[in-house]
């Protein structure tokens, strides 16, 4: 027996034990249950029974005359149909209103596959929330984090984060959130991105950097994010951004001496092994780095003194 049967033998007072205590597992159950309560306080109209008897013998007159038979609903009826109708109406709002959250792993890529056949891939610690039961009138999709997507032609698509919105039809770009702003780059087709009082178009090939009210445009030269093969790509980065993500992957913590921060970096680093990602770091701006016992990085440029 599927869920619309259950909900009517319930209304009907016709559901066991065991059929209750299944309804009782149905999220919006509470909901129906407040709806039948508010059924149930309706009374049937007093009514003037003189006047009654008129109406039936003009309605029995009229119904030999015509030749017609006249089928009566009862206020009960009436009253259960009624409520059939607001569960399936409420119903119908509850599931527009219902969120699907998904989770990145820390350890792995996420993959997401939307109603219409879009694609998601999440990145570590991001997290993405949509409404499936109202995708094809709308399709919004909000976002924590980094994530890649692959988006289906057709209506417009939109990611929704804490810094800005990014608006596209059918293209895939990568969406990464910050603190204090939103990196957006394109890959292929076209994307909108509005940030604060700032908007923008992003081409394929672009990459925009909104910050603080005010952002930077890149060129990228890949097909895809590299993260989603577990490396992180920079070009002309400064080196503190890059070193900030080099502590998310790696869940560690870098120190620095005798260095600018500020200096620009263009080039990959790698998430499976640490010694291999400092040194593609390190190694082209002249510096050396080393490791302690508790997760700590510290990045110097031996050629200083203190």
């Amino acid at each position: 027996m599927n869920k619309e049967q259950l909900i009517k033998k319930w209304l009907n007072g016709e559901c066991s034990a065991q059929e209750i205590a299944q309804l009782k597992t149905l999220p919006e159950f509470a909901m129906y249950e407040k709806i039948d309560a508010k059924v149930k306080l309706l009374e049937t109209p007093q009514h003037d029974v003189s006047a009654g008897l008129t109406n039936l013998k003009n309605q029995e007159n009229f119904r030999k005359k015509s030749n017609t038979k006249v089928k009566y609903l009862s206020f009960q009826t009436i009253s259960k149909i009624a409520a059939i109708l607001i569960v399936l109406v409420a119903s119908g709002i509850f599931l527009t209103t219902v969120e699907t959250s998904v989770n990145g792993d820390l350890a792995a890529i996420e993959k997401v596959s939307l109603p219409d056949n879009s694609r998601i891939s999440l990145s570590e610690n991001a997290s993405v929330s949509y409404k499936k039961y109202n995708w094809h009138f709308e399709r919004n999709v909000e976002l924590t984090g980094e994530a890649f997507f692959e988006v289906a032609k057709g209506k417009t698509f939109t990611v929704t984060t804490p810094q800005g919105v990014v608006t596209v039809l059918g293209t895939k770009f990568n969406v990464e959130t910050t603190e204090t702003g939103i990196i957006v780059t394109c890959y292929e087709g076209l994307v909108s991105v509005t940030s604060g009082i700032t908007s923008v178009k992003v081409e394929p090939g672009e990459r925009y950097e909104f910050n603080n009210k005010a952002f930077t445009k890149h060129k990228v030269y890949t097909t895809h994010p590299t993260w989603i093969f577990n490396e992180s790509s920079f070009t002309d980065q400064d080196l503190y951004s890059v070193l900030m993500e080099l502590e998310n992957e790696y869940n560690i913590t870098v120190n620095t001496k005798n260095i600018d921060v500020n200096l620009r970096y263009t080039g990959t680093f790698t998430h499976s092994n640490l010694d291999d990602a400092l040194r593609t770091i390190t190694v082209p701006l002249n510096l050396s780095y080393s490791k302690d016992t508790k997760n700590g990085v510290l990045i110097y440029d031996s050629r200083k003194k203190e």
